[in-house]
């Protein structure tokens, strides 16, 4: 039986044994666009590791043509908070995100991954990249 992606984009599987580090329900397995992610149903945030992550937001961006129409300032209530990384534990380093999208990000450097924030993913690809990579 085939899953069907939910309002975020994510095709959503079994729930996992990790905690979401934001709202503390299970995390479920998911996936976008192929590339496995962690989802909070709960909360719609989403873990990723940090090696999937550029990748799919060039493939997402390829799919939708960012429009920067919607770019907000960053909102900061988040800047501070410290997460607990549902794979070690250890408490993550929330930053700016240094790409397009305006948003803060939490990464666990032990376990070389992302939280994202609900609709965060989606504000990134959003954005106008104004220092695009091009690969020839």
């Amino acid at each position: 039986m085939a899953e069907i992606q939910n309002q975020d984009g994510v095709e959503v599987g079994a729930e996992s044994t990790n905690v979401c580090p934001a709202c503390q329900a299970l995390l479920s397995d998911g996936t976008i666009q192929g590339k496995a992610v962690l989802y909070c149903t709960k909360c719609r945030g989403l873990l990723i590791s940090i090696d999937r992550f550029l990748p799919l937001v060039e493939f997402l961006r390829a799919l939708s043509q960012p429009t920067g129409s919607d770019v907000q300032p960053r909102d900061n209530f988040d800047a501070d908070r410290k997460l607990e990384c549902p794979m070690c534990g250890k408490t993550m380093i929330g930053h700016p995100y240094g790409g397009p999208g305006n948003v803060n990000i939490d990464t666990c450097e032990a376990c070389s991954v992302i939280w994202l924030d609900r609709s965060e993913l989606q504000r990134i690809v959003m954005a106008p990249d104004h220092h695009p990579v091009y690969s020839r």
